[in-house]
């Protein structure tokens, strides 16, 4: 094996292998339809180099499991506000005193 065989295989030929076996991997473990995965395997099969750059720019849209989300709501949420009502009454009514309320409230808020 010559110096440009050698080259090549190792510059290109290694690189693109990996690339399609992690393209077709990946699109196994997304949590696209079924038919949606057939056609991205064929397109990553048939269209090598094609179908890996097509795949990776628009295949993987939208299936981030790691995003992150801004909670709709500022502040405690509605079970929280609900229990410290519970809470409230049970010690308007002498079950709990001060001092317990005090110490559950501070602990739902948290």
């Amino acid at each position: 094996m010559d110096f440009w065989n050698a080259f090549w295989l190792l510059a290109i030929w290694v690189p693109l292998t990996i690339l399609w076996a992690f393209a077709l991997v990946d699109l196994f473990r997304s949590d696209a339809s079924g038919v949606t995965k057939v056609l991205w395997a064929i397109a990553i099969v048939f269209l090598p180099v094609l179908g890996i750059i097509l795949y990776f720019a628009l295949g993987t849209v939208g299936t981030n499991q790691y995003a992150v989300t801004t909670p709709d709501q500022v502040g405690p949420d509605p079970d929280t506000a609900d229990t410290i009502a519970r809470l409230h009454d049970l010690n308007q009514r002498g079950i709990l005193d001060d001092a317990e309320f005090v110490k559950y409230k501070t602990y739902l808020v948290r």
